[in-house]
């Protein structure tokens, strides 16, 4: 090994070791840009926020006799695809995927389990949320892996319901007796 060779390696040991003690390693992120006096963030310098601090989004509302629930994919850089497999009401409340532990903060009496098959590299899940609604009482993204996920929404009693894809949301409409559609 020559000795320019030998320089230009111990160099980049050195200048390597340093950023790691500063905590400016390869792949660490930077802190945001300070609020300027107003509270609003300085302008010229970007947020290096990862892909991976972007979840999916858990919604809830009541329109007429309907309760619906929304999960919206759509904010997620690295998503796409999104398409339903299977669904299920059942009373088996929902468990994390890779440990089998319950996903706390679940509540109902009833669970309605959507099965989707997602391309996100990121992996995201959401959740549980709450909601005061008088049918759907929490839900949750769970389990997204290998390219497919599972959506659980808690529900005070069994329900019709229908389900729904718009784009990359999965829309779930529900009602204590039937849906008239």
């Amino acid at each position: 090994m020559s000795m320019r060779t030998k320089l230009i390696l111990a160099t980049s040991s050195i200048a390597l070791s340093a950023l790691a003690l500063t905590g400016c390693a390869t792949g660490a992120p930077t802190p945001a840009p300070a609020p300027s006096a107003g509270g609003a963030v300085q302008s010229g310098a970007a947020s290096n926020l990862t892909s991976s601090a972007a979840e999916p989004e858990i919604r809830a509302g009541v329109h007429g006799s309907e309760e619906r629930v929304v999960f919206d994919f759509s904010k997620l850089p690295n998503a796409s695809g999104l398409k339903v497999m299977k669904h299920e009401l059942n009373e088996t409340a929902p468990v994390w995927g890779g440990s089998g532990e319950p996903v706390e903060g679940m509540t109902g009496k009833a669970f309605l389990h959507v099965y989707v098959e997602i391309a996100d590299q990121d992996r995201s899940t959401a959740g549980p949320e709450q909601f005061g609604q008088e049918l759907a009482q929490s839900a949750v993204v769970n389990d997204n892996s290998h390219g497919t996920g599972e959506l659980t929404i808690g529900l005070s009693e069994g329900v019709d319901y229908e389900v729904l894809v718009e784009g990359e949301k999965v829309i779930v409409n529900m009602a204590q007796g039937s849906l008239g559609r």
